[in-house]
């Protein structure tokens, strides 16, 4: 008789709690506490990706879910096509900007990988393009055309052993059945498809290719490419046209979205073909045509989806989606909804986390001295500040250990500072240079401010450092600045974009010296929140110059795209020095009007997919 020793080499261990370490999928085990059998069982879902900077369809992908790459499509609809050059790479959390395409053009062909990617034909014209060009991860070099293949073709494979295939030319009005092959260097001929079409939805490599769906008027065929010629195969269940593919092999790949005809009614439903024949897989949670996707060097198990078009009523949009087929629950990072403060303002001090925050001072129909503490849920009122004011964008300290200074009321700019204990605050020692609307980190006893605006004069770049009883001066910013949020602590420190306009430069603190970095702001940004370390730091709300829900990560080096928040504010409360880029909160702000609301942003997490067994 078999038995689960026999298969696995040990018998099925007993646990009072489930493992936290990852364990082999199917391998069993018996929780006392709950009296269960228990397993990691294998789990396929589209969960939510951060959305792309440029709103845009029709751009053609390459790489995973991880290491995914999208460039070129359309940012407009007709007759205002909006044909774009820009490239966007995608970590696995969010989206950076790459090297922009020589030839801005959509409805072109991919194959390869984000750091070694190949693009090709493409409009405008409305005939079509046959310009090739490599990416190395960075910039994209032109090479030699291809024979004829044009806009709506698909690709596969790798930048050196590449495949185009379907599309549509002036001379082929409307559809192609032309087959062409990269080697690195030029295309030559393959063999032509049974069924001419053109947006074709493909996936595997340059000799075990599949060419699914297409149009015009959206088919189900399925063909395959053994190197030389096409065979028909099984066709899909659900025909349609601009769908999305992602697969390394001709017998293990997806394909997903798209749109029917006739209506040109958006899809969000996904097929696996494992060789033989085509199953039904979750559905995308935004139904589409025309994304990124990765063609040729995706997989199966690790595809993505990103832009693209929802019809009707022929919106673009930005969102991202991720396919996985993993033992792990995947929960995309996302805002949502905390308490509400009891009296809405802006311009206020912060500090703390995400459960145990303190908000004080702003601005309600005047200068306010209010303080409200928050358990992670709700708000309370607690003992006002000395001084009513507000300009005062500080995150320094802790919820029993807090720090303010400077700000304006009442027509007066003030020096002043205060010390926060958890329940009173005390007056310290003033700055030496009075300013309001000033950038703030670091801890009660290791804070510091910088930038501004004194009165009555311009914007300032003085920092200063104070130790728990006095100030100090700092090294002076680079750029003059004022409504520029700051995080980090004393000895590094991060402050970018604010006022006067347009400020997009980014620059540390060593506790010493401001250096000013290679990065920049994706948009100029004033009012904004920030939450997180030097290396590590979550940008969101603020103007460009209107009010804006967008999220950024930035890592020290660049930025890249982070799920937006609910609402589009600016002048938010962001505890900085103690909050991080996975555990921020953003605190009441201005959109027309002071607003009350919290959110509260959580990272993405990742945890096994563990299941009971149950009779029934």
């Amino acid at each position: 008789m078999t038995t689960y020793r026999n298969i696995h080499g040990r018998a099925i261990q007993s646990l009072a709690t489930d493992p936290t370490e990852s364990v082999a999928e199917g391998q069993i085990w018996y929780n006392t506490s709950s009296e269960t059998f228990k397993s990691i069982v294998g789990l396929k879902a589209w969960s939510s990706g951060a959305n792309i900077a440029t709103t845009r369809e029709k751009m053609a992908g390459s790489g995973t879910n991880t290491a995914g790459i999208i460039f070129g499509g359309n940012t407009a609809p007709p007759p205002s096509t909006g044909h774009t050059a820009v490239t966007e790479e995608y970590n696995g959390s969010g989206w950076v900007s790459g090297g922009a395409l020589n030839t801005p053009r959509a409805r072109l062909g991919a194959a390869g990988t984000q750091t070694a990617t190949l693009a090709f034909g493409g409009g405008p014209p409305n005939n079509g393009s046959s310009a090739t060009e490599e990416y190395n991860g960075s910039a994209w070099t032109t090479q030699p055309n291809s024979m004829g293949v044009a806009r709506y073709t698909t690709g596969t494979g790798t930048q050196t052993a590449g495949l185009a295939y379907g599309g549509y030319s002036a001379s082929t009005p409307p559809a192609a059945s032309a087959t062409e092959e990269y080697d690195g260097t030029s295309w030559t001929a393959g063999g032509a498809l049974n069924t001419a079409r053109n947006y074709l939805a493909g996936f595997g490599t340059q000799t075990a290719a599949i060419g699914a769906t297409g149009g015009p008027a959206g088919k189900n065929d399925v063909e395959e490419y053994n190197g030389s010629s096409w065979t028909a195969e099984t066709a899909v269940s659900n025909a349609r046209e601009i769908a999305m593919g992602s697969g390394s092999t001709s017998s293990d790949g997806i394909i997903y979205g798209g749109r029917n005809d006739p209506g040109s009614v958006s899809l969000n439903k996904t097929e696996l073909y494992d060789g033989t024949s085509w199953t039904a897989q979750p559905t995308m949670a935004t139904a589409r045509f025309g994304s990124g996707a990765n063609q040729g060097s995706g997989t199966a198990s690790a595809a993505f989806a990103a832009g693209g078009n929802i019809n009707p009523p022929d919106t673009r949009v930005s969102v991202t989606e991720e396919f996985n087929s993993s033992t792990n629950t995947i929960t995309a990072g996302a805002w949502a909804a905390g308490g509400s403060i009891n009296s809405a303002r802006r311009g206020s001090c912060a500090g703390g986390i995400q459960t145990a925050a303190y908000y004080a001072g702003g601005i309600e129909t005047a200068a306010s001295a209010k303080t409200e503490t928050y358990d992670g849920s709700s708000w309370s009122e607690v003992n006002n500040m000395g001084t009513a004011r507000y300009g005062i964008d500080t995150n320094i300290g802790t919820l029993t250990a807090g720090l303010t200074a400077g700000g304006k009321g009442g027509g007066t700019v003030y020096g002043n500072t205060e010390e926060w204990d958890g329940t009173n605050w005390s007056e310290q020692t003033d700055l030496s240079t009075s300013r309001r609307y000033l950038g703030g980190f670091g801890l009660q006893t290791a804070g510091v401010v910088c930038g501004g605006r004194t009165a009555p004069g311009p914007q300032t770049n003085a920092t200063e450092e104070y130790n728990g009883s006095s100030w100090t001066t700092g090294g002076n910013m680079g750029t003059t600045r004022e409504y520029a949020s700051a995080c980090g602590i004393e000895t590094a420190g991060l402050t970018m974009a604010g006022n006067p306009t347009p400020i997009t430069n980014v620059e540390h603190y060593n506790g010493t010296a401001w250096s000013e970095q290679s990065a920049a702001t994706p948009s100029q940004l004033t009012s904004f929140g920030i939450s997180g370390t030097q290396t590590n730091a979550l940008i969101f709300g603020g103007e460009t110059p209107s009010n804006t829900a967008a999220s950024f990560l930035y890592d020290g080096t660049t930025f890249s795209t982070s799920p937006s928040l609910g609402t589009a504010r600016s002048s938010v409360g962001s505890p900085g020095p103690s909050g991080t880029s996975t555990s921020a909160i953003c605190i009441a702000g201005y959109t027309s009007t002071n607003v009350a609301n919290t959110e509260e942003f959580t990272g993405e997490t990742s945890a096994a997919n563990i299941e009971d067994f149950t009779t029934s």
